[in-house]
């Protein structure tokens, strides 16, 4: 890979690290929004816990920071490694945050504003079947997990060229990561590691019971000094 594509692949990283939810949480709630509900630094955490406009702005925004470095690597005619390297690292480092000490959110927005930016005809396909996906299962989290897992093999029956259906294992892999991985410090009730292992593939939370988990508000003392009122 250039030197450019080096260059824009660490630049992809800082700019997906840069914490959106957080931000809205901090600036909207006065809240630390690791410390609440699923405890991810991500769009649906900002939509459960601080508000529905805040929620649609941080994935706009994550939307926008996935899809950026793509675009500009291929402004800079690096060609779809680079391309594709840009898309994974701006989606690690929304994942895994050095501005938060490596927590952060589970990928899904970034991931897929690197994939618009990647393969817009792909992206409509994978969007259409998402959504009928949901209408049967109505479960956002086990549908984002079931459509990422077909991702790939959609690239692979639209024909799309190889570097691509690449581009999809890689950013399938960073989203599942994420779930299985977690945020340090999100509590968790104690249970076998398999059962927690399949509710955070499946479901993304550590629960049975999703009200449980995206409602949940720390102690009122440790609210106070978590979130600096």
């Amino acid at each position: 890979m250039p030197t450019e594509g080096w260059l824009l692949a660490v630049g992809a990283y800082l700019l997906g690290a840069v914490p959106f939810a957080y931000m809205a949480g901090r600036w909207v709630s006065g809240i630390d929004i690791r410390r609440y509900g699923s405890g991810n630094v991500g769009a649906a955490n900002v939509w459960a816990t601080v508000s529905r406009r805040g929620g649609a702005a941080t994935v706009a925004l994550d939307i926008a920071k996935g899809a950026a470095p793509v675009l500009v690597a291929r402004w800079l005619d690096l060609g779809l490694w680079v391309q594709a390297v840009a898309g994974w690292a701006a989606v690690a480092g929304h994942n895994w945050s050095p501005y938060l000490k490596f927590a952060g959110g589970r990928g899904a927005g970034t991931g897929l504003g690197a994939l618009v930016a990647l393969a817009p005809g792909l992206t409509m396909v994978f969007a259409a079947a998402s959504l009928v996906l949901l209408s049967l299962l109505r479960n956002p989290p086990l549908v984002v997990a079931v459509s990422a897992v077909f991702l790939p093999l959609w690239s692979v029956l639209l024909e799309e060229p190889g570097i691509i259906t690449v581009a999809c294992v890689g950013l399938v892999a960073l989203i599942l990561a994420k779930r299985l991985a977690g945020n340090p410090g999100t509590p968790s009730p104690p249970q076998p590691w398999g059962r927690r292992l399949l509710y955070r593939v499946f479901f993304d939370r550590d629960v049975p019971r999703r009200s449980e988990w995206v409602h949940r508000r720390p102690p009122p003392d440790q609210a106070r000094q978590g979130d600096g009122r």
